[in-house]
């Protein structure tokens, strides 16, 4: 088995993913190298690609780009630092980089979307968009600010440390929305019902996005983009091992992660 074969086998179950167009390609090494190892993260970062090489992998699955450049070829930043280092690491190391980011966002059950709902505890959707990307969940009524500390206690393994939130904090929210990353719920969901809305920074501008939202008559809910898809990618290493049991797939998080700061009391 090699990368190719790996690669294949995602576009083959992806019917809605065009093979010509994807930005799942491979991004450094040779696909046709066996592969018996594999490593699973969000995002390539330089600390992810070291621990990979460290267990011997053969080949790293990333959801986002390596080279910061949401385009196949990813070539923008190529030329430059950090990448000039992490390029020599990959050709020093003969790691491969397979981004698996369009075949995985949609996949059923397992993928960003639902991962990113069953981690927050939402069950199942009562609406959803027709590209299946926006989904709206039934909850008990609460008021926001309970609402919010339960994602934010959710969200504290994955590494980050607290929500950004805009609404009334009293106001009772029973219908929230999720999304495919940065391919948040919008008016669509609200147009459904839903009353909060939880997106994330990369895909939610506060006055192209959020503040619409809120003025829309939704709450908002904000986290970091790579908090809401760490679950898909933890199925996505579970999925890669039951389907190739001949592999060692490792599930690593080692990107860097914000965190947050208050002023001393007083």
């Amino acid at each position: 088995m090699n990368t190719n074969d790996i690669r294949e086998y995602f576009l083959s179950h992806s019917p809605r993913v065009d093979p010509s167009q994807t930005v799942d390609t491979v991004k450094a090494g040779d696909p046709t190298r066996p592969v018996s190892s594999v490593a699973v993260g969000w995002f390539a970062s330089l600390d992810d690609i070291k621990a990979a090489v460290g267990l011997g992998c053969d080949l790293f699955i990333t959801h986002e780009p390596t080279f910061w450049d949401h385009a196949p070829a990813e070539s923008r930043w190529r030329s430059v630092e950090p990448a000039i280092t992490k390029q020599k690491l990959l050709d020093d190391s003969g790691i491969v980089v397979l981004r698996c980011h369009d075949c995985w966002d949609n996949w059923p059950g397992i993928g960003i979307r639902d991962s990113w709902a069953a981690w927050l505890g939402l069950g199942d959707p009562i609406a959803e968009s027709e590209d299946k990307w926006h989904a709206t969940y039934a909850i008990e009524p609460a008021p926001l600010r309970e609402f919010a500390a339960d994602v934010a206690a959710r969200i504290e393994p994955l590494g980050e440390d607290s929500v950004s939130v805009m609404g009334d904090p009293n106001r009772v929210v029973s219908r929230p929305a999720v999304g495919v990353g940065c391919g948040g719920p919008d008016k669509d969901m609200i147009d459904e019902g839903a009353d909060v809305l939880i997106v994330c920074y990369d895909g939610a501008g506060y006055w192209s996005a959020r503040e619409r939202l809120f003025e829309l008559g939704a709450a908002v809910i904000t986290v970091e983009h790579g908090t809401s898809e760490m679950p898909g990618l933890m199925n996505l290493a579970n999925h890669l091992s039951e389907t190739f049991p001949e592999l060692t797939v490792h599930y690593l998080d080692k990107h860097p992660r914000p965190w947050t700061v208050r002023p001393k009391a007083g």
